[in-house]
């Protein structure tokens, strides 16, 4: 596939336009020839995904930012407890709950997993008296997605323990 093609297809834009963009040295199109390859561009095409990229998904943190962001997290909580009460409704649900996610849960959990399936747990999870009805299961998953990173998140499921009061 040429050049122009690729850029066609993956901007929808007219050929010309491509040479005109290239000429004039659009900083898009600098930064698309300069970071990726052609090839890269090609299987994104066909795929819909970049396979080299995919892997990024296994990656570990490193413990410095680990020990960062849960610092961060604890500094949040005590500045502002609302937030955390409304996912974290009772000492007991770290301890009782959370805790008891199995090894193999946690041996699967990714950075890029992590939020999805922690608003899964939180939905399976029976506390009837906090979470009884569906607006108060949608204000806990909305908490979830506005308020929490991934990265915060997969901190969160895999120390609990560090969240306890």
């Amino acid at each position: 596939m040429k050049d122009d093609e690729i850029y066609t297809q993956l901007f929808q834009f007219s050929r010309p336009t491509f040479f005109k963009w290239k000429r004039e040295k659009v900083p898009v199109m600098q930064l698309i020839s300069k970071y990726f390859l052609k090839e890269d561009l090609e299987e994104f095409l066909q795929k819909g995904f970049i396979s080299k990229f995919e892997k990024f998904e296994d990656y570990h943190l490193d413990p410095v930012f680990e020990d960062y962001v849960i610092q961060n997290l604890k500094r949040i909580n005590r500045l502002d407890r609302s937030i955390f009460n409304i996912i974290f409704p009772t000492p007991e649900f770290i301890t009782r709950h959370l805790k008891q996610l199995e090894e193999q849960d946690l041996n699967n959990l990714t950075v890029k997993n992590a939020k999805e399936r922690f608003k899964a747990f939180l939905l399976s999870v029976k506390l009837s008296k906090i979470w009884d009805t569906e607006a108060k299961r949608k204000t806990v998953i909305q908490a979830v997605d506005s308020h929490f990173s991934d990265i915060e998140i997969y901190l969160i499921m895999k120390y609990p323990e560090k969240f306890i009061s």
